[in-house]
């Protein structure tokens, strides 16, 4: 896990170490971390993962408040930006549709065997990528014809209701972005602070609620999940207990005092 201070803390927290040490060679002989990464927290280049934090506040004596931590990254969190950087350029400099475009050919070519390896390939090499590819293809047959206050193209009313909800109460949010709990991949809805998932549907069944009480069985592992769906729906939902909220005016005060 990588922690991510409050500017100039992670600067102040080394200098103090390096103080003690005398210099940035003997506080790498000290802690067991090298120069060159020591200097990269100094100038708060780098994200410092939770191990070496706890070197250097141990060779201190010290303790983190948590005030200080704005937020707290996965291990993989590296890969999931570059799976998402690798995307965003091709697109920038047109080789993204040109890529699935040659994916596709490729498949066809070869029939569902190299189907099957492609996937195969690109989930255990690159998963980020992988999924975000997949999101990306399914979002374009999605039907996404709904418009937020913030921009968005939407699924539906609900999920625009809820997003002009977010926007007027000043909360920021990314909407379906991509999150990883237990090698799973998810693209929730609403996605608050890295710390709170909003999923909300409008589907008039008990399958539904089936596959989101499975979905949340893993996102709770790590985030505060809120279903929102309208009051008529409540009977379809009832297994998803306290994660439910009917109606998004009793959204507000979860969001507000959580």
């Amino acid at each position: 896990m990588f922690i991510v201070l409050k500017k100039q803390r992670l600067k102040e927290i080394i200098y103090l170490a390096i103080k003690k040490a005398g210099s940035i060679r003997k506080l790498k002989s000290e802690v067991n971390i090298p120069r060159s990464t020591i200097f990269g927290y100094y100038q708060e280049k780098n994200i410092i993962n939770e191990k070496n934090l706890q070197k250097i506040l141990d060779y201190l004596k010290i303790k983190l408040n948590e005030e200080d931590i704005l937020k707290k990254l996965p291990d993989n969190w590296k890969q999931i930006k570059g799976g998402k950087k690798c995307v965003e350029i091709k697109k920038l400099n047109g080789t993204y549709e040109e890529q699935l475009r040659k994916c596709r050919e490729k498949i066809k070519k070869g029939g569902s065997e190299n189907l099957k390896l492609w996937h195969a390939n690109m989930k255990k090499k690159n998963p980020e990528e992988y999924y975000i590819l997949q999101y990306e293809r399914f979002k374009k047959v999605g039907n996404y014809k709904f418009q937020t206050k913030n921009g968005e193209k939407v699924r539906n009313k609900l999920e625009k209701e809820i997003a002009n909800l977010l926007k007027e109460l000043k909360i920021e949010y990314k909407y379906e972005a991509l999150v990883k709990i237990s090698n799973h991949y998810f693209f929730p809805d609403f996605l608050i602070d890295d710390k709170i998932i909003i999923e909300c549907t409008e589907w008039r069944g008990f399958d539904k609620a089936i596959k989101l009480k499975n979905k949340i069985q893993f996102l709770e592992k790590k985030y505060k999940v809120y279903v929102v769906i309208p009051k008529a729906l409540n009977r379809y939902y009832e297994i998803l207990n306290n994660c439910l909220v009917l109606g998004t005016e009793n959204l507000i005060p979860k969001l507000m005092f959580p």
